[in-house]
């Protein structure tokens, strides 16, 4: 199956999916079939994007709210407990349904400390979900509401949740004598925890553009494969994958399956696989290979705004960061830099119009100024945060010297860039330049037709 084709099936599965339409999964799986032993392409990406579309209309129909009830037992976090407006907020699942859970008071206070993956003997009450918040929160599969009154014992939950959930711990213990603003930009870069950043941190950086910083994907999972790297090039090919699938469930798990780590975690796996059977891939084939296994197996992903803005900026770098690249003048390093920032930037472009009205034209030197400190402090700050909690007081203090200066710098970059004046790109212009781009090219094909015509009149006479 060509580029092209692996491409336009990603696409066509994501409409699928954004469609759902509720086609009888028994006729989806026989045009599986019936393509699979066809070898006929063209059917493969139709019967990929109506199973899409079946699955999808079945995760929203499998939402249904609730019937009102109390509950006394045992639930599984979902996620990590959050402070909102004063009261604890955490995902749960009980008996198979993800839940939005709240709690106040000493419930909230026995909360707090646990963490994704651990299981909690609650007692309260189930309702069901208003009709926009149901919709709002749908591609978290979210589909009722648990009041927390009481929490009466804990549990660590599976071997691979206490492993993620152990390391979790020591970085934030590790991290525990920075001020706010450097513990949260650390734990924010290296897991894309963000629960303990101020809003004026959160408005500065995504005035700036880079929110990316702080939310893990693809960079992230590089930096844990690559230190990986000496241990997997000695293993045997079979081992070197199964290790390697291993260490990217294991990052996902850490990070907290969030829609980005998703989309970074299925190429990752798909490209290893790659290498297993001697079939390595474009970036291009490696994005659209995961988006549509990943919409396979989570038809409701194509709604998460965090994925979608994943896809675009992935598909913006290894579509036209070369170009850029080659177009630019300067040394390398910051050609390199700044095609990559553009490119990301136009990737992201359809998705970031409709959801938050434009782009802020300061991304571009906030981002030239940041992301190179952004992988000194996920290898420096991992390392230190780790180490810390074992040093002592004063060599606690000379390992997180350089993390310190390392999220002032970033602070201190996405302040300056909330506060430059240049505006953001919105629609409107978007659709001046596309007008104008096409102008240009088309003058421009029209003077070669009249030069050729020019050209061929005196040797036709």
């Amino acid at each position: 199956m060509s580029d092209r084709t692996v491409v336009l099936m990603a696409v066509l599965v994501c409409a699928g999916a954004r469609v759902a339409l509720p086609i009888p999964m028994p006729l989806v799986v026989a045009a599986v079939v019936v393509a699979i032993a066809a070898r006929a392409q063209w059917l493969v990406v139709v019967a990929a994007a109506a199973l899409a579309s079946s699955l999808a209309a079945s995760a929203w129909a499998g939402l249904q709210p609730p019937r009102p009830s109390r509950v006394d037992g045992w639930v599984t976090l979902v996620g990590d407990p959050e402070l909102v407006h004063g009261a604890l907020r955490v995902e749960a699942r009980l008996d198979g349904r993800h839940l939005d859970g709240w709690a106040r008071g000493a419930a909230a206070s026995a909360l707090r400390p646990r963490l994704a993956g651990e299981q909690v003997w609650v007692s309260g009450s189930i309702e069901p979900l208003p009709a926009a918040t149901r919709r709002r929160l749908g591609f978290r599969h979210i589909a009722g509401r648990l009041s927390v009154e009481a929490v009466a014992a804990w549990s660590p939950g599976s071997a691979a949740t206490r492993g993620a959930n152990v390391l979790r711990r020591r970085l934030e213990a590790g991290a525990r004598h920075l001020e706010p603003t450097s513990r949260s930009l650390l734990l924010g870069v290296v897991l894309g925890d963000r629960r303990e950043q101020s809003q004026e941190l959160v408005d500065d950086f995504r005035a700036s553009g880079l929110s990316h910083l702080t939310a893990v994907s693809g960079e992230n999972l590089a930096f844990v494969l690559a230190l990986a790297a000496p241990l997997l090039r000695r293993l045997p090919l079979r081992w070197r994958w199964a290790v390697t699938v291993a260490l990217v469930v294991w990052f996902a798990l850490l990070t907290r399956c969030e829609p980005s780590v998703l989309r970074a975690s299925a190429m990752a796996a798909i490209a290893a696989t790659g290498a297993l059977l001697g079939r390595p891939a474009t970036a291009v084939r490696l994005l659209s290979l995961a988006v549509g296994a990943a919409v396979l197996l989570d038809p409701l992903l194509v709604h998460a705004l965090g994925f979608r803005l994943s896809v675009g900026a992935t598909a913006g770098i290894a579509v036209l960061a070369e170009p850029i690249a080659r177009r630019l003048w300067g040394p390398q390093p910051v050609r390199t830099l700044l095609a990559v920032t553009v490119a990301a930037q136009l990737g992201v472009l359809p998705v970031a119009l409709p959801a938050f009205g434009g782009l802020p034209l300061a991304s571009l030197p906030a981002n030239l100024l940041a992301v190179p400190a952004a992988a000194p402090l996920t290898a420096w700050g991992l390392t230190g945060a780790l180490v810390a909690p074992s040093a002592g007081p004063v060599a606690e203090r000379w390992l997180q010297l350089p993390t310190i200066v390392l999220t002032r710098w970033l602070a201190g970059v996405a302040r300056w860039g909330a506060q430059l004046p240049l505006g953001q790109v919105r629609a409107v212009h978007v659709v001046v330049l596309v007008v104008a781009g096409a102008f240009v090219v088309s003058a421009r094909w029209s003077w070669r037709w009249v030069r050729a015509a020019s050209i061929s009149r005196p040797a036709s006479s």
